[in-house]
């Protein structure tokens, strides 16, 4: 398991993991707010805890390639569990699934989706995260919410692979449509 321990608070680690993300060569495609689901259950927590769904594409292929299994696994998540005034990230490590699937020889193929994902969580617990994610241009002003700071936040994405696509893009028009008039 990779653990990096952060000071930064919960509620600031969504828009610091996207700038991380990007920096290190991934992107987060979809965020599960954890302590919300238990309490709609009338559930009580302890601690409150988010988790990001991260995709590196580019890192994803040659597992897939070697052993299709890895699907199991990938898109690799990174929960950040409420740790008293901090926040600690955790992931699976890539190497780890080598060895629950048996497969030791694939641990060189793992260790550069290992070292984006550990890079990207050591880099979101840094003190400057914040200040970073502020120059990357996620800004607060009075126009309005901009891209990055509509929360999106348990709604369907609106692209639904790492290509972009769209659901309207697969949809098409059938036969039955209207031809307007």
């Amino acid at each position: 398991m990779l653990q990096v321990k952060s000071v930064h608070r919960l509620n600031e680690m969504e828009v610091i993991l996207r700038v991380a993300a990007q920096r290190h060569g991934g992107r987060v495609l979809a965020v599960t707010h954890l302590g919300q689901l238990l309490r709609d259950k009338g559930l009580s927590a302890s601690r409150d805890a988010w988790v990001f769904t991260m995709c590196h594409q580019e890192l994803y292929a040659p597992l897939l390639a070697a052993d299709v299994r890895f699907a199991a696994f990938l898109p690799v998540r990174i929960a950040a569990c409420q740790d008293g005034e901090g926040v600690t990230l955790e992931a699976l490590d890539p190497e780890d699934c080598c060895r629950l699937l048996n497969r030791p020889d694939l641990v060189e193929l793992a260790a550069p989706l290992r070292s984006a994902l550990l890079a990207a969580m050591l880099d979101a617990a840094r003190i400057e995260a914040v200040a970073h994610a502020t120059r990357a241009g996620v800004r607060h002003s009075g126009l309005g919410a901009t891209e990055e700071q509509v929360n999106l936040r348990a709604s369907l994405p609106q692209r639904i692979d790492c290509h972009g696509t769209k659901v309207e893009d697969l949809g098409g028009t059938g036969s039955h449509d209207a031809q307007g008039g």
